[in-house]
């Protein structure tokens, strides 16, 4: 029983850090989050985080020196599908 209820703790723990995790990066005051119920678009980013370093077939990466690289990806109406964040050394 012992070896169950340590289970269930870690997975519960597990979940939790997985939704710690999800994927934002904030420009300004605004959150920049993939996932929601109402799609972020180009523009709303463009607006709210400027023009990106980069900018390829629906991949946009912000980046700057001494910051973590935050990679955005658009579908083809504009909005955002998927939002990751690249850590030094990745």
């Amino acid at each position: 029983m012992k070896n169950l209820a340590s289970t269930i703790l870690w997975a519960g723990l597990a979940v939790g850090a997985q939704t710690v995790m999800a994927a934002s990066m904030m420009c300004g005051g605004t959150v920049i989050q993939d996932g929601q119920p109402e799609p972020v678009t180009e523009e709303q980013v463009l607006a709210a985080c400027g023009e990106p370093t980069t900018r390829d077939s629906g991949q946009w990466v912000y980046a700057q020196p001494g910051e973590l690289a935050k990679t955005l990806r658009f579908d083809t109406d504009g909005n955002l599908q998927s939002l990751s964040v690249q850590f030094d050394g990745e």
